[in-house]
Protein backbone atom coordinates (compact mmCIF):
# COMPACT_ATOMS: atom_id res chain seq x y z
CA UNK A 1 0.00 0.00 0.00
CA UNK A 2 2.71 2.56 0.74
CA UNK A 3 4.52 1.75 -2.30
CA UNK A 4 1.17 3.05 -4.39
CA UNK A 5 1.31 5.88 -2.45
CA UNK A 6 4.83 6.70 -2.87
CA UNK A 7 5.10 6.14 -6.36
CA UNK A 8 1.87 8.70 -6.79
CA UNK A 9 3.45 10.88 -4.68
CA UNK A 10 7.05 10.87 -6.35
CA UNK A 11 5.23 11.27 -9.78
CA UNK A 12 4.74 8.04 -11.23
CA UNK A 13 2.20 7.55 -14.33
CA UNK A 14 0.38 4.61 -14.10
CA UNK A 15 0.83 3.06 -10.87
CA UNK A 16 -0.29 -0.74 -11.31
CA UNK A 17 -1.05 -2.69 -7.93
CA UNK A 18 -2.15 -7.01 -7.50
CA UNK A 19 -4.18 -8.68 -5.25
CA UNK A 20 -5.68 -12.53 -5.12
CA UNK A 21 -8.57 -11.04 -3.23
CA UNK A 22 -11.13 -9.00 -5.71
CA UNK A 23 -11.86 -6.37 -2.55
CA UNK A 24 -8.73 -5.62 -2.12
CA UNK A 25 -8.16 -5.01 -5.35
CA UNK A 26 -11.18 -2.51 -5.56
CA UNK A 27 -9.14 -0.69 -1.86
CA UNK A 28 -5.69 -0.46 -4.11
CA UNK A 29 -7.70 2.05 -5.87
CA UNK A 30 -8.12 4.34 -2.80
CA UNK A 31 -4.27 3.96 -1.94
CA UNK A 32 -2.79 5.49 -5.45
CA UNK A 33 -3.47 2.31 -7.96
CA UNK A 34 -4.61 2.96 -11.69
CA UNK A 35 -5.18 -0.27 -12.20
CA UNK A 36 -5.27 -3.67 -9.55
CA UNK A 37 -4.50 -7.21 -11.39
CA UNK A 38 -4.97 -10.53 -9.81
CA UNK A 39 -1.44 -12.01 -9.66
CA UNK A 40 -3.62 -15.32 -9.53
CA UNK A 41 -4.82 -14.58 -12.84
CA UNK A 42 -3.49 -16.43 -16.02
CA UNK A 43 -3.39 -12.95 -17.75
CA UNK A 44 -2.06 -10.81 -15.32
CA UNK A 45 1.52 -10.38 -17.01
CA UNK A 46 -0.69 -9.15 -20.50
CA UNK A 47 -3.17 -7.04 -18.77
CA UNK A 48 -0.01 -4.88 -17.14
CA UNK A 49 2.10 -4.73 -20.87
CA UNK A 50 -1.49 -3.65 -22.18
CA UNK A 51 -2.08 -1.26 -19.79
CA UNK A 52 1.82 -0.16 -20.25
CA UNK A 53 1.20 0.31 -24.15
CA UNK A 54 2.76 -3.27 -24.91
CA UNK A 55 6.35 -1.59 -23.24
CA UNK A 56 6.52 -3.15 -19.78
CA UNK A 57 6.41 -2.20 -16.24
CA UNK A 58 9.43 0.40 -15.41
CA UNK A 59 9.60 -0.73 -11.72
CA UNK A 60 8.26 -4.03 -9.68
CA UNK A 61 8.06 -3.50 -6.18
CA UNK A 62 8.21 -7.44 -5.13
CA UNK A 63 6.80 -8.30 -2.15
CA UNK A 64 5.76 -11.96 -2.93
CA UNK A 65 9.17 -13.32 -5.18
CA UNK A 66 9.00 -17.29 -5.22
CA UNK A 67 6.52 -18.69 -7.61
CA UNK A 68 6.36 -14.85 -9.22
CA UNK A 69 9.81 -13.78 -10.02
CA UNK A 70 9.13 -15.44 -14.04
CA UNK A 71 5.86 -13.54 -14.56
CA UNK A 72 7.39 -10.36 -12.92
CA UNK A 73 10.57 -10.42 -15.31
CA UNK A 74 7.70 -11.56 -18.04
CA UNK A 75 5.83 -7.96 -16.82
CA UNK A 76 8.75 -5.82 -16.94
CA UNK A 77 10.31 -3.87 -19.82
CA UNK A 78 13.38 -3.65 -21.21
CA UNK A 79 15.94 -2.39 -18.92
CA UNK A 80 13.30 -2.36 -16.06
CA UNK A 81 13.95 -3.24 -12.30
CA UNK A 82 12.57 -5.64 -9.90
CA UNK A 83 12.70 -4.48 -5.99
CA UNK A 84 12.32 -7.47 -3.65
CA UNK A 85 11.21 -6.46 -0.86
CA UNK A 86 9.71 -9.55 0.37
CA UNK A 87 9.09 -13.36 0.04
CA UNK A 88 5.46 -14.61 1.03
CA UNK A 89 5.52 -16.51 -2.10
CA UNK A 90 8.75 -18.37 -0.69
CA UNK A 91 12.68 -18.54 -0.31
CA UNK A 92 13.32 -20.00 -3.73
CA UNK A 93 11.80 -20.68 -7.27
CA UNK A 94 12.39 -20.66 -10.89
CA UNK A 95 14.54 -17.92 -12.55
CA UNK A 96 14.58 -17.57 -15.81
CA UNK A 97 18.17 -16.47 -16.57
CA UNK A 98 17.48 -15.75 -20.37
CA UNK A 99 14.79 -13.53 -19.58
CA UNK A 100 16.39 -12.03 -17.15
CA UNK A 101 19.31 -11.04 -19.52
CA UNK A 102 17.07 -10.43 -23.06
CA UNK A 103 15.61 -7.83 -20.88
CA UNK A 104 18.89 -6.84 -19.11
CA UNK A 105 16.67 -6.39 -15.72
CA UNK A 106 17.72 -4.74 -12.75
CA UNK A 107 16.59 -7.70 -9.82
CA UNK A 108 17.56 -5.90 -6.62
CA UNK A 109 17.26 -7.84 -2.78
CA UNK A 110 16.58 -5.35 0.24
CA UNK A 111 16.74 -6.23 3.57
CA UNK A 112 17.52 -4.03 6.73
CA UNK A 113 19.24 -6.89 8.16
CA UNK A 114 22.50 -6.67 6.58
CA UNK A 115 22.60 -3.25 6.81
CA UNK A 116 24.67 -0.96 9.09
CA UNK A 117 23.65 1.57 11.78
CA UNK A 118 25.08 4.39 9.16
CA UNK A 119 23.79 2.51 6.07
CA UNK A 120 19.95 2.92 7.70
CA UNK A 121 20.36 6.56 9.08
CA UNK A 122 21.17 7.34 5.52
CA UNK A 123 18.48 6.00 4.11
CA UNK A 124 16.15 7.68 7.37
CA UNK A 125 17.50 11.02 6.37
CA UNK A 126 16.97 10.20 2.31
CA UNK A 127 13.24 9.00 2.86
CA UNK A 128 12.30 12.05 5.40
CA UNK A 129 13.66 13.82 2.44
CA UNK A 130 12.13 12.84 -0.09
CA UNK A 131 8.21 11.49 1.63
CA UNK A 132 8.10 13.60 5.40
CA UNK A 133 5.83 16.29 3.33
CA UNK A 134 3.37 13.62 2.38
CA UNK A 135 3.83 11.97 5.16
CA UNK A 136 2.96 15.45 7.32
CA UNK A 137 0.21 16.05 4.72
CA UNK A 138 -1.49 13.47 4.61
CA UNK A 139 -0.86 12.04 1.56
CA UNK A 140 1.26 8.96 2.35
CA UNK A 141 -0.47 7.12 5.64
CA UNK A 142 -1.11 3.58 5.74
CA UNK A 143 -4.58 2.13 7.52
CA UNK A 144 -5.21 0.48 10.25
CA UNK A 145 -6.66 -2.75 10.22
CA UNK A 146 -7.43 -3.54 13.93
CA UNK A 147 -6.30 -2.34 17.55
CA UNK A 148 -5.52 -5.40 19.83
CA UNK A 149 -4.37 -5.53 23.50
CA UNK A 150 -0.85 -7.50 24.16
CA UNK A 151 -2.37 -9.55 25.85
CA UNK A 152 -4.53 -10.81 22.70
CA UNK A 153 -1.36 -10.92 20.42
CA UNK A 154 -2.07 -14.74 19.42
CA UNK A 155 -5.55 -13.67 18.20
CA UNK A 156 -3.42 -10.75 16.38
CA UNK A 157 -0.72 -13.14 15.15
CA UNK A 158 -3.95 -15.61 13.74
CA UNK A 159 -5.72 -12.78 11.54
CA UNK A 160 -2.07 -11.54 10.25
CA UNK A 161 -1.35 -15.69 9.68
CA UNK A 162 -5.38 -15.96 7.95
CA UNK A 163 -4.44 -12.89 5.75
CA UNK A 164 -7.94 -11.52 6.48
CA UNK A 165 -6.20 -7.95 7.03
CA UNK A 166 -5.42 -4.55 5.00
CA UNK A 167 -3.55 -2.40 6.11
CA UNK A 168 -1.67 -2.47 9.83
CA UNK A 169 -2.17 -4.72 12.78
CA UNK A 170 -1.50 -2.63 16.12
CA UNK A 171 -0.66 -4.43 19.36
CA UNK A 172 -0.88 -1.97 21.83
CA UNK A 173 0.79 -2.35 25.62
Amino acid sequence: LMALQIAKYMGAGLVIGTSTNAERRAKLKEFGADLALDSRDANWVEDARAATGGKGVDLIVDQISGYVANANMQAAAVLGRIVNVGRLGGMKGEFDFDLHALKRIDYIGVTFRTRSAQEVREIVRLMQADLMGGVESGALGLPIDRIYPFAEADAAFAHMRANAHFGKIVLTL
